[in-house]
């Protein structure tokens, strides 16, 4: 049994795939028809390893003389080593293991020969070795980004799989063909991290901070995850297995389709909205009784893929599917919110990766304003004759935001189409402690949560090391919310939590005492949100969000 954080409910079985994200290195069982297809693909990879090669060598030799170019022979000589090749080959017939795999085992075992002769020149090969299984591998595994080379791994399996990662950054999870996943276990990770999110919006039960899933589980097997209580059994008995598959393939009654506003248990009405990623996300979202979209994540919605890479009419397309699929109802459009890596332009800046935390968001987009115009040319276009607001992430200052707002009104006249409505995203705390200037400049706000409480805390929300630090109970918090509802309401402008708060129905009841009444979270939230709302009267919300600020105690009940 494994014990992790559990970050998307539900229940799953299936295969393990072992996926080491930052080496490359992938691992799972293959059946006994498939064999001869996998030797097949570790013959095409060594052929074109040594040719890569044998091109090398020459070109050495051309330009730097023979002496060096012998280092190449002795690496191709490594390659057509028994020990290597044969081994590799065998492995892969007898254990029916994946090629990349078969490698690596091969490779070890003969590292470890090298490591025990005696000879000082063949034990410093150990180099030229690591060399020569890198460029294998790497040849197994010829398709482009690391989403693609995942892609083309999954596809191979007849049914879904537990994939089991040291780390899955957002930016290819979001390019993964999720249906292929049965559920999600990665070493690292946190509840609030963008993965999880986006494991709870796709539906996939997810366990994550794990830290060693990936040295622990063996490739291939069966694994029961639940991401409800965060465990994970490793070959449970038959008994066990056979009654969860009963359970999982047992035709559920499709749950009966929401809609009309969420109300209070004292007749107040409170909107929800739903967070999504993807296009297709939106019908679910309806059915759970979204009354519209509160946080598009415009960089998800485009696959993941380098922003700077994507042209405006492609950006276009990718918000009319979302805006066509939403018909009459509102839907807000984050603008990029990603790092200068995350760009793909050519010239990025040229800074430590610490200086990075603050280089993201609205600040980003005005310090390469041809992105930002260009998004939102983008996002006028697309949103002609719809129920279109664009919000601005990571906005810190009242001037940051009258900026965007002056460029997205600039674009609009270019183009002779109304501007949408502007919104600022509340994430650090000057932000809150100014939201009354901010409000000035927006025509809505929306608290992002997650953000928020990191920033206040000093308590990184993807550093498991202070996952226990990370508290949006926390009265500052708290504090920091009401005075972004009271900033709002002065200037007559709506206010929502577009976090991970919204989504705890304990945090939802206080969150609603401090005087919000419109929530974005992932659709799967939705459902157990409006019961929860239907339970709680306003002012059992105001005492326990009174309770709360006051009473000092992080770990007090809040219900009512």
């Amino acid at each position: 049994m494994l014990t992790g954080v559990a970050v998307a409910p539900g229940e799953a079985l299936g295969p393990a795939v072992v996926v080491r994200l930052r080496t490359h290195d992938v691992r799972y069982r293959i059946a006994e028809e498939d064999v001869a297809a996998e030797q097949a693909r570790l013959t095409a990879a060594s052929d074109l390893t040594r040719t890569q090669l044998e091109d090398i060598r020459d070109r050495t030799r051309h330009v730097l003389g023979a002496e060096l170019a012998g280092m190449f022979d002795v690496q191709i000589l490594m390659l057509a080593d028994p020990l290597l090749r044969e081994r590799a080959d065998a492995l892969i017939r007898s254990r029916r293991v994946n090629a990349e795999w078969a490698v690596v085992e091969a490779g070890e075992e003969l590292v470890q020969r090298l490591r025990a002769i005696e000879d000082p020149y063949l034990q410093e090969r150990h180099g030229d070795l690591t060399d020569v299984l890198g460029r294998v591998r790497a040849n197994l595994q010829r398709v482009d980004g690391d989403a693609g080379w995942l892609n083309a791994q999954l596809a191979r399996f007849n049914e879904p799989c537990v994939f089991v990662a040291d780390d899955l950054p957002v930016s290819v999870a979001a390019q993964l063909d999720w249906s292929r996943l049965a559920a999600l276990a990665t070493d690292a990770g946190t509840r609030t991290a963008h993965t999880a999110i986006l494991a709870r919006s796709m539906g996939v039960p997810a366990v994550v901070g794990l830290q060693e899933a990936t040295r622990m589980v063996p490739p291939g097997a069966t694994l029961l995850v639940d991401g409800t209580t965060g465990m994970i059994a490793v070959d449970p008995p038959p008994a066990v297995v056979d009654a969860t598959r009963r359970r999982l393939r047992a035709v559920a009654t499709p749950a009966e389709s929401l809609s009309g506003p969420a109300m209070t248990a004292d007749d107040v009405p409170v909107l929800l909205l739903a967070n999504i990623e993807r296009p297709e996300d939106v019908p679910f979202a309806w059915r759970e009784g979204a009354e519209g979209l509160g946080l598009v994540r415009s960089e998800l919605l485009l696959g993941g893929q380098p922003i700077g890479q994507v042209s405006e009419q492609a950006q276009v397309d990718a918000y009319r599917d979302v805006l066509d699929r939403a018909g009459d109802r509102e839907v807000t459009i984050r603008t990029f919110d990603i790092t200068p890596e995350e760009v793909g332009l050519p010239e990025q800046m040229d800074v430590e990766p610490r200086e990075r935390l603050g280089m993201r968001g609205l600040r980003l987009g005005l310090a390469r304003p041809e992105v930002l115009e260009r998004q939102l040319r983008a996002l006028i276009r697309a949103g002609e004759g719809r129920h279109l607001r664009v919000m601005f992430p990571f906005v810190t200052s009242a001037d940051e935001m009258a900026r965007a707002v002056q460029m997205l009104r600039t674009q609009a006249e270019r183009l002779g189409l109304p501007a949408p409505l502007a919104g600022a995203m509340v994430e650090v705390p000057a932000a809150a402690l100014d939201a009354g200037r901010l409000a000035q400049h927006a025509d809505f706000l929306s608290i992002g949560t997650n953000d928020l409480t990191q920033y206040t805390l000093a308590a990184d929300r993807s550093d498991v090391r202070v996952q226990h630090l990370y508290n949006p109970r926390h009265p500052a918090v708290l504090r920091l919310i009401r005075m972004v509802v009271r900033g709002a309401r002065r200037h007559g402008r709506r206010v929502a939590v577009c976090g991970e708060m919204a989504s705890d129905t304990m945090l939802l009841r206080v969150l609603l005492g401090l005087g919000l009444r419109e929530f974005s979270m992932a659709a799967t939230s939705l459902r157990q949100a409006r019961e929860a709302l239907a339970g709680c009267s306003i002012a059992e919300a105001r005492d326990a969000a009174l309770r709360v600020l006051y009473e000092g105690d992080v770990n007090a009940p809040v219900g009512p």
